[in-house]
């Protein structure tokens, strides 16, 4: 129905889930399981790194509902008649 929300959605779920995947894939050595135990640098910049992610979804989140409303209106509009 929607194109924009649902590839917008889409990038955004295929992002987050390529940086969970590498974390847990030990592709980043500061995220290591087993390894030393993290410094309390290592954990704000793990708290930065989660705010920015998150700060990143709400913006698409606000983005799709602009664009659902936009697509909303203008159908609404064509079935008035404008």
């Amino acid at each position: 129905m929607f194109l924009i929300p649902s590839w917008a959605l889409g990038a955004a779920v295929i992002l987050i889930a390529i940086q969970v995947g590498r974390a847990i894939s030990g592709r980043y050595p500061r995220y290591r399981r087993g390894g030393p135990e993290q410094s309390d640098t290592d954990v704000a910049e793990l708290r930065q790194s989660l705010d920015a992610m998150q700060t990143r979804v709400s913006e698409l989140e606000e983005r799709v509902d602009f664009a659902e409303r936009l697509l909303a209106k203008q159908r609404d509009s064509d079935r008035l008649g404008a």
